[in-house]
Formats: structure tokens, C-alpha cells, sequence
């Protein structure tokens, strides 16, 4: 068969899947054929099969969204896949589908949980169940291999929690003082003219004004009372606004830490183990994530600002898009000459090993973007830039580099960055 950007659908069918052992039409008649697959197949180097994968990859979206809008219950992945997800509340996404939350890492095995034990919808209770089994079958697919899963080693409390949890107490306080401030306020205010009240001074002396000191009466009330709100606004809410900002942004970064480690989860086995904020000498600030792997050490920092932002990365200057123009980020907020840092560190505190076991394999920093919708300009940056949707391919060529660190040297490594977590 010619290759075609014009196939027709009947055509596409009859096409010999990569293995020729079977059509495309008979494996999509008997099941075994998903939208996976046929995203696969879109970048075969085939032509013929790239053009029937994009022509019934489409055909087949239709008829599964078709099929689950008719209010049907999902049979197999591809089905759960398209059913509405219901609770926007947290992922103030209305109308995305299940698909869409999963391929954007906002919904994870906590949520299909959830479903599970709400029961709210039937649709949605049988594709929680499929998309809850298959995740979970994949960690069985690890364990049966004979690496099992993903180790992951994390403290209760980190560094982006207690930070989260310090301004939830500061922001609590300046809120209470404010309330205590302004109750005060308007009780003795009250008291002070109910008294004046009584001792008819206030009225009498009202009344005795001519319209020219009402005037300057009224304009010295609004005058004072302008101030005031200016002060306070100055000295308090704004204050309040930094402590929300800060609020919102700790937990922003406590959420992309939890997706990266998850992603990981689903392209990693138990040959590699995850360090989860981990403090090197006692310093204040952690390392969100340390990657122990065959290949290498990697240590991770990870961003997860909203999706309106546009950031440009040049070499190791970090800038950050304002209005029209892109604002150089200071040092102390740089990413990339924060997770530079912490390679180095974390160098020299595994130096010893690596000298003693003459392994060569450096301590990698990678800066990943955890909102997969932030725009990212990278020119020539000293660090690898990842996106959390990126992930699965760029741990499936991380795969393919040969290894560098030996079984012995990997132990060793392991077992020192083990005893944080044992303190």
C-alpha cells in the first residue's frame, strides 16, 4: 500500500500493525488495540502505519467520547479515560476529563480512592476502579520483575511544610490582632459617644455649629478616616497578603513535589531509590529530591509556579516575565544556581564514596517544571530543564545510558544517605 496523508478509514484498517503479524482494523474489532498504541504508532518510522494510527487514533476518540457521553459504563482503560471528572472542587478543571487530569498530574491514586468510597456516580466509581487497577498493576509489573517498586524515603515534616505550616500561624495571628484591634476600636469608640451622649456635651455642640465648621468637621473625619485605612492597610493587610501569597506558594510546591515523586513512581523500579527533602549539614534550606540511580545521582529542584507564568533560562541567569519584559530573578530565587549548589554539596558530601569506589559519575542537577503549562524559554542553560509531562521520556532515555555507578558504590551511597532519615 502507498503511503497516503489522504488514506481512508477502511484502508487504514487493512494496514499491518509493527509486529505484521496482525491488521490494525482486526486488533481495534477484538480489543487489543488502544490509543496508546496508536499514539505509538503516529511516530513509527512507517509511513503507512504513521498515516492509519493519526486517521483511526481519531476515528477511535470519537467513538469512545460517543460511547461514555450516552451515559454508558466504561469497559477497559481507553473508556475510563474519557468519563468526565466530577470533583472540580479541587482541581478547578470543570468539564476535564479523567485522561486529561492524569496526563496533567492533578489527580492521582488518592483521588480514584476517594471516588471509590463516595460512590457518587456510577460512571465514575467503574472508571476510578479500571484507572486504580491499572496503577496499581503496575507496581505488581515491577514487584514480578524482581527489582520492585520505587524506594521513596521522605520525613514526615519538610522544609516546604513547615514553612507552609509558620506562615499558617504568623497569618493567623496578624489576622487575630487585626480582629482584637478593630473590636477595641469600635467599642470604645461607642462607649466614648454613648458617654457624650448622656452628657449632652456631643449634641449641644452640634448643634451650636454653623455650616462652615460642619464643613471642616466632615472633611477632617474623612481626611482622618482615609489615613487610617492607609496606615493600616500599609502596616497590616498588606502584611496579611504576603503571609496568603506565602501560604498558597508552599502548598503549590508541597503539591509539585508530590506529582514529580508520583511520575517517578510510574517510570521507576526498585533499582533506583528517592531521597525526599533532604538536609545536607544541618542546613536550613532541603533538597527536594535526590535521585540514586545505576546511572548517576541526580538532584532535583522542583518549580510548580501557575500557569500564566513565562520564565527564560540563559545559561544560569533566571528570568521571570512582568508585563512585557523578562525581570532577572535574584540569586537567593534563582533555581537554577540553587540546585547547582546543592549538586555541589551534595559532591562533596558523597565524595569519599565516589573517590574510594573511583567512580567518575557526577552529581547531576535538574530543575522540573511540576504545572506542565508553564512557558519556558531555554537558551543554551547550564542545567537540564525537564517538564513533568516530559518525565516518562526522559527517564526512558536516562535508561539507556550505560552505568556508571557499581552495585558496591550504589550500597554505600544508599546506606549514607539513609542515616538522615534515621535520626
Amino acid at each position: 500500500m502507498s503511503s497516503g496523508y489522504f488514506m481512508q478509514p477502511q484502508q487504514a484498517r487493512q494496514v499491518k500493525w509493527i509486529d505484521g503479524n496482525r491488521t490494525i482494523g482486526e486488533m481495534l474489532d477484538d480489543g487489543s488495540m488502544t490509543l496508546s498504541m496508536l499514539t505509538k504508532g503516529q511516530e513509527c518510522e512507517n509511513p503507512n502505519i504513521k498515516a492509519a494510527c493519526s486517521i483511526l487514533k481519531v476515528e477511535r476518540e470519537n467513538q469512545i467520547k460517543a460511547y461514555i457521553n450516552s451515559g454508558k459504563m466504561p469497559r477497559n482503560l481507553d473508556e475510563a479515560r474519557a468519563v468526565v471528572w466530577p470533583y472540580d472542587k479541587w482541581t478547578q478543571r470543570p468539564g476535564w476529563t479523567i485522561g486529561q487530569l492524569l496526563d496533567n498530574h492533578e489527580i492521582g491514586q488518592q483521588n480514584f480512592s476517594y471516588a471509590l468510597y463516595q460512590h457518587w456516580n456510577d460512571q465514575v466509581y467503574q472508571a476510578s476502579a479500571i484507572i486504580l487497577s491499572d496503577l496499581l498493576n503496575i507496581e505488581r509489573e515491577k514487584i514480578i520483575s524482581g527489582n520492585g517498586p520505587l524506594l521513596v524515603e521522605q520525613k514526615r515534616s519538610s522544609f516546604m511544610s513547615r514553612e507552609g505550616e509558620a506562615a499558617t500561624y504568623k497569618y493567623g495571628f496578624w489576622m487575630g490582632m487585626t480582629w482584637a484591634f478593630w473590636t477595641v476600636l469600635v467599642l470604645a469608640d461607642i462607649g466614648y459617644l454613648a458617654y457624650q451622649i448622656i452628657a449632652k456635651k456631643l449634641i449641644d455642640g452640634l448643634l451650636s455649629l454653623n455650616w462652615f465648621s460642619w464643613l471642616i468637621v466632615i472633611l477632617g473625619v474623612a481626611f482622618g478616616s482615609i489615613l487610617c485605612v492607609k496606615i493600616i492597610n500599609r502596616m497590616v493587610f498588606r502584611r496579611i497578603d504576603s503571609l496568603e501569597l506565602d501560604i498558597r506558594k508552599h502548598k503549590a510546591g508541597q503539591i509539585g513535589e508530590d506529582k514529580v515523586a508520583d511520575e517517578l513512581r510510574k517510570n521507576l523500579d526498585g533499582s533506583c531509590h528517592l531521597f525526599r527533602n533532604y538536609h545536607i549539614n544541618g542546613k536550613k534550606q532541603d533538597i527536594d529530591e535526590i535521585l540514586l540511580s545505576p546511572w548517576g545521582v541526580f538532584v532535583i529542584e522542583i518549580k510548580n509556579p501557575s500557569g500564566n507564568n513565562a520564565f527564560e533560562l540563559c545559561g544560569e541567569e533566571f528570568k521571570k516575565r512582568i508585563g512585557n519584559k523578562y525581570v532577572q530573578v535574584k540569586d537567593k530565587r534563582n533555581p537554577i544556581k540553587q540546585v547547582r549548589g546543592n549538586a555541589r554539596d551534595l559532591k562533596c558530601f558523597l565524595e569519599p564514596i565516589l573517590s574510594e569506589n573511583a567512580c567518575s559519575a557526577w552529581v547531576t542537577p535538574i530543575l522540573i517544571w511540576a504545572n506542565p503549562d508553564v512557558t519556558s524559554y531555554d537558551k543554551d542553560c547550564v542545567i537540564d530543564v525537564w517538564k513533568i509531562n516530559e518525565l516518562s521520556r526522559k527517564i526512558d532515555e536516562l535508561k539507556q545510558r550505560p552505568q556508571k555507578i557499581s552495585d558496591k558504590c550504589y550500597k554505600e551511597i544508599e546506606k549514607k544517605l539513609m542515616k538522615f532519615y534515621e535520626e
